[in-house]
């Protein structure tokens, strides 16, 4: 992988968010070895994922429109939603053409409906790395390390739409309770 990326991300960023995007470059990679997607890929996306994270909210819509993004309702209520699809274009900006390393950048906050493995890998690593420390992570762990990337991925999903209603039920985003119904129910869960 080209240098150039990690220089991006060390210097874009805070070092507490630097060592989160390698913590989840380094997970995203485990997590493909595991479930057979491809590392170099799968390090890439998590490495770029939070390039947009610690830009400010008007910031990030200003952006997103610049690089003509739609903002939805909820991402001009809750900005930091849009930091995926801003850390994607950034990263086309860096040379990435790789349409589904920038598609896992752009889903890993809210998911994807139709998601692609690699997708799923990188929002699942962005989750567990080792940095993280939150209420059930450590259960989505060993979901994750028993082979199970769909129980993983439900979990996840779960904590994510019951920690976004915990602000009020408008700031779920919808398309992650969309995604949940698709890993629930097996339909579409992979477009590999």
């Amino acid at each position: 992988m080209d240098p150039k990326f990690h220089d991006y991300v060390r210097g874009s960023l805070s070092m507490e968010r630097y060592l989160h995007s390698v913590g989840t470059a380094n997970t995203a990679k485990e997590l493909a070895v595991r479930f057979g997607a491809d590392p170099e890929r799968a390090y890439l996306a998590g490495l770029l994922h939070d390039i947009a994270r610690e830009s400010s909210g008007s910031d990030l819509v200003s952006e997103a429109k610049q690089q003509g993004i739609m903002v939805s309702e909820i991402e001009d209520k809750l900005p930091v939603l849009l930091h995926g699809k801003v850390a994607a274009a950034r990263a086309r900006m860096l040379g990435v053409h790789d349409e589904e390393v920038l598609s896992a950048i752009a889903s890993h906050v809210t998911g994807r409906r139709g998601w692609t493995k690699l997708e799923q890998i990188v929002y699942l690593a962005d989750k567990i790395e080792p940095g993280r420390d939150y209420p059930g992570v450590e259960a989505i762990r060993r979901q994750a390390s028993s082979g199970d990337l769909r129980g993983a991925l439900k979990l996840c999903l779960e904590n994510a739409i019951k920690y976004a209603g915990a602000g009020g039920a408008s700031l779920v985003h919808p398309e992650t309770v969309v995604v949940l119904d698709e890993i629930s129910t097996g339909s579409k869960v992979s477009k590999q």
